[in-house]
């Protein structure tokens, strides 16, 4: 097969997305198939061995959606290439461009659209006002196409596949669940924890970063607060770390430093508002070491019962006090911890979810009508 995938946040410019993309494309290839990724084009880029191609863009909107003119001629020779197109993620004018362009009859191949979370309506109170009036008109607007008229969903999350059906009235034939997944080779487990609590992802308001005065409170002074990522709220998260020695502010880091941090830690958070299938969670089970999450998109399935905590949205009494718990009662969180792994390798691995993955794809290539 030959796809070409939209996947606009790219390397150094995303991270949990980018990961899933880059992964996914890395198994295609590993299976003999052709493929090329078309991002938005940044300073420093790192195409991580990839064929990528950058696509220039005027800004992005909110400082996040890049804005691009003249897209069908920037891509048209990788359109007539193609077998399949794939379009990473909902919240992207560049991938509800592609599959107008295609209602347009400007060419015909099959799309498949990757979601990757954020569709649920119940953040919307707990983000800032624009960002919400962005998301209530980007929903009613561009973002149907993209559920509307491509040829095939793969949910990574089996939650809002409901709302996609009420939302959008999606007809149930074209979506699919299939959970995320990593290669758990890249993941050791180590029975030396610290007393670290880890936050892994960007820091913005979906990710519940304005939470942190709350749970910080519940934190003992011998323990660490580690904070990995980066974004427009870090300066928020600086200000907290005057008032509290024992948070620790990393940024972005390599992905194996990353993995080593994560593995010696001793308790994931991750309260965020929105997911697909978080992979901060996915990467703690891999590493030994249980999550406490907001029950948002896949989370749900992704911290089973005993792996971890899977708390109501958005109660953050409750998220403080499992957290608070699990730092109380060692022998319990390691449990938990080894229970995690165990089902890191039952449900997570590649080699389980990938077969699952390409054989959809084929089946959509050969019904496509055009």
């Amino acid at each position: 097969m030959k796809i070409l995938m939209l996947c606009p946040d790219w390397f150094p410019q995303s991270a949990g997305l980018a990961q899933s993309c880059y992964e996914l494309c890395k198994q295609l290839e590993k299976h003999g198939h052709e493929v090329r990724i078309v991002i938005a084009k940044e300073k420093k880029l790192d195409d991580k061995g990839m064929h990528i191609i950058s696509i220039p863009y005027v800004t992005r909107l909110l400082g996040r959606n890049p804005l691009v003119f003249g897209l069908y001629q920037k891509v048209k020779k990788h359109l007539d290439w193609c077998d399949v197109v794939g379009v990473f993620s909902y919240m992207y004018l560049m991938n509800s461009q592609i599959v107008s362009i295609r209602k347009q009859k400007k060419f015909s191949k099959p799309i498949i659209h990757f979601y990757r979370g954020s569709l649920e309506q119940t953040m919307l109170p707990y983000i800032s006002f624009s960002t919400r009036i962005a998301k209530k008109i980007y929903d009613a607007t561009f973002a149907k196409p993209i559920f509307q008229d491509v040829d095939l969903i793969i949910s990574n999350a089996e939650p809002p596949i409901a709302l996609m059906k009420e939302k959008y009235h999606v007809a149930s034939q074209k979506l699919c669940y299939i959970n995320n997944a990593l290669s758990l080779d890249e993941y050791h487990v180590q029975n030396k924890k610290e007393k670290r609590i880890l936050f892994v992802g960007r820091l913005i308001e979906n990710k519940g970063i304005l939470l942190f005065p709350e749970i910080i409170k519940y934190i003992p002074s011998d323990w660490t607060f580690t904070v990995i990522g980066d974004g427009p709220l870090r300066s928020f998260v600086e200000k907290l770390q005057k008032k509290h020695k024992n948070i620790e502010i990393l940024g972005k880091i390599p992905h194996k430093d990353l993995t080593q941090i994560m593995s010696s830690s001793a308790i994931l958070i991750l309260p965020t508002y929105a997911e697909g299938s978080p992979r901060a969670v996915m990467e703690a089970a891999a590493c030994g070491i249980p999550s406490i999450a907001f029950a948002v998109g896949d989370v749900i399935n992704m911290i089973p019962s005993g792996k971890g905590y899977a708390i109501p949205p958005y109660d953050i009494d409750l998220f403080c006090k499992k957290m608070r718990y699990l730092i109380d009662h060692k022998q319990e969180r390691l449990n938990m911890g080894k229970k995690a792994r165990q089902f890191a390798e039952k449900k997570l691995d590649w080699d389980t979810v990938y077969p699952r993955i390409e054989k959809i794809i084929k089946k959509t290539i050969s019904e496509y009508k055009q």
